[in-house]
C-alpha cells in the first residue's frame, strides 16, 4: 500500500508544477496558488452496528486555489491522513470491556467548487473526495478480542474497503497567502463493504449487513506561495 501512496504522491506533485510556474509567470492573480496545508481531524466511522467513538488525528498535504470566472474558484489536492475509531471489545475469558482504537491511514483526493463571499477573505467550498485507505489496524495486545457481543475478534475486522468516496463541504478565512479553513466530510460508500462480502457473516450471522460511513470534522491552516 505505501508504494501506491508514494505513486499518488509523485503524481499529484507532476500536477502541481504546471501550475506553481503559472503563479510565478502571473503574479497579478493571488488566485492560482500552490500551497501546503496541515490540520487536525476529529471523526470516525458511524455505524448503526457498532458503538463507535471518534477520535482526534491528523491530516497534511498540497493544495491548489485556482480563480475561474468572477467569484466562483476551484480548489484541488492531496492529503496524507490518519484516522482512529473507537469499538468497545473484551478478551476471551473476560467480561470486562475496553476500548479498542481502530485506526485507518490514507490519501484523499479532493476536487471543490467554491465561491468567494468577501473577496480573497472569505469563502466556502465543497465537492467529492476520493479516499484510499490501509486496513483498519489494531495493536496486537487486541487482535485477538471480541467486539463487543459478536462472534468475532478485533483481527477479523481488518480488511475493511480500501476505496471510497466521501462529499466535503468548508469554510476559508484569511488574507492571500494564509488562511484558516474548516470542514466536513461525509462517507458517501460503505466503509465497511468488504466486511459483509467476505466471510466473517460465517462466524457471526449478524455480520451479513454490516455498514459504515465516515464523519469528520476538520480544522487547518494553509500557507499559499
Amino acid at each position: 500500500m505505501r508504494y501506491l501512496y508514494t505513486f499518488l504522491f509523485i503524481f499529484i506533485c507532476s500536477l502541481f508544477n504546471p501550475l506553481a510556474a503559472q503563479r510565478r509567470n502571473y503574479n497579478g492573480d493571488t488566485y492560482n496558488r500552490l500551497g501546503v496545508q496541515a490540520g487536525v481531524t476529529h471523526g470516525g466511522i458511524d455505524s448503526d452496528q457498532f458503538n463507535t467513538t471518534k477520535n482526534t488525528g491528523f491530516m497534511a498535504g498540497l493544495t491548489t486555489r485556482a480563480n475561474v470566472y468572477n467569484n466562483f474558484l476551484v480548489v484541488y489536492g492531496v492529503n496524507f491522513y490518519s484516522m482512529k475509531t473507537g469499538i468497545m471489545g473484551h478478551a476471551l475469558n473476560s467480561n470486562k470491556f475496553e476500548n479498542i482504537d481502530f485506526k485507518t491511514t490514507g490519501v484523499q483526493l479532493n476536487l471543490f467548487a467554491g465561491h468567494k463571499i468577501i473577496k480573497e477573505h472569505l469563502s466556502i467550498e465543497a465537492g467529492p473526495v476520493l479516499q484510499i485507505n490501509s486496513k483498519w489496524e489494531v495493536d496486537n495486545q487486541f487482535k485477538d478480542h471480541l467486539v463487543e457481543d459478536y462472534l468475532f475478534t478485533a483481527k477479523d475486522l481488518e480488511e475493511v474497503s480500501r476505496i471510497n468516496l466521501n462529499l466535503a463541504a468548508g469554510l476559508s478565512a484569511g488574507i492571500a497567502d494564509v488562511k484558516f479553513w474548516v470542514q466536513y466530510q461525509y462517507g458517501l460508500t460503505n466503509f465497511l463493504k468488504n466486511l459483509s462480502d467476505g466471510d466473517l457473516q460465517n462466524k457471526d450471522s449478524r455480520a451479513a449487513n454490516l455498514e459504515g460511513h465516515l464523519g469528520m470534522a476538520t480544522a487547518g491552516i494553509v500557507y499559499y506561495f
